[in-house]
């Protein structure tokens, strides 16, 4: 069946400075054929099904190239966002929900703001179960009719604390023997389990329409035989993207420093991990070399400024970044501003956030179109879907979205002369999206789910919270009692002056 997606603005790619009127996208199966005139295309093509009014803004659709596969978030389960090193213990207490809800309400909620393309990074994805869970996430995703990118994401040494060995000399006996068997990994047992289960998940998921990824989840917190192995497999499969979490924290970079005697991203590219199919999610706390060896290898970092303000991680060096060179992409992180995951919101977090690299009043700022390619085409590029997805150009697959403009140009006015992409990045919200097309397959229509049934999945989420077990509440109880070790431990590795990228205030 052929579509045409009509819109009074269609922007077909946010690398075009052109925005066509009163035009369309014709859809062929679940790819892009065509993009013209409106009245052209629906003389050419009567019988082709109409999918848009003619009032609004045909975009492509938006891409999370970051996010753990939460979609209820820490907030709504009782956790509230801290430093990155006190949430990994808090995050102990968490009630467990199936993977079937999870994932189908990270469905509904990319999809009603506009992602068509989510990024599940799993995190700690390791047991007996692990193949499993993941397997029933991945159909889920599927089924809910989202562009998946799926990463199992594992750390194999270090989990508790980073330089957990020494760590343990610090604590009382009974917290050390709590401690022991959360830093006494089997290691090399994690890696083969790991490797087996991305096997697994690769050879029947992986497809054009669908990427299985490469995760150490921590740059820092797995083995040199963990991240030799995962150069190793991604070459062999024909250069496989690789996604990390790196340098998301101020402690993270001292470790690296004291670990190592460099960056944490000087050392990953010794070991051949910095090119142009690895992603490091966060990369907050780079610095100037590591900014320039992320551009020569023409690597990609994800960004998430909700997340990180809310967990006070910093703020990335996404303007610097940006003119270098380095493909830098949106991720939600599960953790948005409005706790929403609205994505085009996040957008909006990044267009603001990175607008005051200095006072020179001849400063340009990043532009509507360099900020809204970060969440469509450098998305694509960040989880191997180049040239596929990100842009509604002929030959991509038709994943786009129509956003309503009654709020955005008439409430109460806006002037005709300003770029339609400047009014959608400075106005426009998630719930602005009314129709969402993934694949050339309709999922959302006039904010109506076709894929699923929005009110019993929500019935289904709030009457199946599992019960804290006891075991559960004794390791979040004793982590707790761990906590002020662990504090003073990173504690001690902090300090001497910074030099930011942002210039947001000054003590004298």
């Amino acid at each position: 069946m052929e579509l045409l997606l009509r819109g009074k603005y269609v922007l077909a790619s946010a690398a075009e400075t052109r925005v066509l009127t009163d035009a369309a996208v014709r859809v062929s199966g679940d790819t892009v054929a065509e993009v013209g005139d409106w009245s052209a295309l629906r003389q050419a093509h009567p019988d082709a099904r109409v999918v848009g009014n003619g009032k609004q803004l045909l975009l492509p659709g938006l891409i999370d190239a970051h996010s753990h596969g939460r979609a209820i978030s820490p907030v709504q389960k009782g956790v509230l966002n801290d430093y990155l090193e006190n949430n990994l213990l808090d995050w102990a207490i968490m009630p467990p929900f199936d993977p079937e809800l999870t994932a189908a309400l990270g469905v509904v909620r990319h999809v009603r703001s506009g992602c068509t393309t989510i990024h599940h990074m799993g995190f700690d994805t390791e047991g007996p179960g692990a193949l499993d869970l993941c397997e029933r996430a991945i159909r889920t995703y599927l089924d809910g009719g989202i562009r998946l990118a799926f990463s199992p994401g594992v750390r194999n040494v270090d989990k508790l604390v980073l330089d957990s060995q020494a760590f343990l000399t610090t604590l009382p006996a009974d917290l050390r023997a709590f401690a022991e068997p959360l830093v006494n990994l089997d290691s090399a047992g994690m890696e083969r389990d790991y490797f087996d289960l991305f096997d697994h998940l690769y050879g029947k998921f992986n497809s054009e329409n669908t990427r299985i990824l490469l995760s150490p989840s921590w740059a820092q917190a797995v083995t040199e035989s963990f991240l030799a192995r995962t150069k190793e497999t991604a070459d062999r499969l024909g250069k496989v993207p690789i996604h990390m979490h790196c340098l998301q924290t101020p402690i993270q970079k001292a470790f690296s420093l004291r670990r190592y005697g460099q960056t944490a991203v000087a050392w990953l590219d010794e070991r051949g991990l910095i090119d142009e199919h690895v992603a490091l999610g966060h990369a907050i706390w780079v610095t100037d070399l590591d900014i320039d060896i992320l551009a020569a290898r023409r690597a990609s970092i994800t960004s998430h400024p909700s997340c990180n303000l809310g967990m006070r991680n910093g703020l990335a060096p996404v303007y610097e970044m940006t003119r270098r060179g380095v493909n830098v992409a949106m991720g939600l992180d599960d953790k948005t501003i409005n706790d929403d995951e609205d994505a085009v919101m996040e957008l909006r977090m990044l267009h603001k956030l990175h607008r005051v690299p200095s006072y020179d009043l001849t400063t340009p700022p990043l532009t509507a179109r360099e900020v809204l390619a970060m969440g469509t085409l450098n998305g694509a590029r960040a989880l191997g879907f180049a040239g596929r997805i990100g842009a509604l150009t002929p030959g991509f697959k038709a994943d786009a979205i129509l956003v309503d403009l009654d709020r955005v140009l008439d409430d109460p006015w806006l002037t005709g002369d300003l770029d339609i992409v400047e009014a959608f990045m400075h106005r426009a919200m998630g719930a602005d999206v009314a129709t969402a097309v993934i694949g050339g397959r309709v999922v959302m229509e006039d904010r109506r789910f076709v894929t699923v049934d929005v009110p019993a999945l929500y019935q289904e989420i709030r009457t199946a919270v599992k019960a804290i077990g006891d075991e559960q509440r004794r390791r979040a109880d004793m982590l707790q009692r761990l906590k002020p070790y662990y504090q003073r431990w990173y504690q001690d590795w902090l300090g001497g002056e910074t030099q930011p990228f942002y210039v947001l205030n000054s003590r004298v």
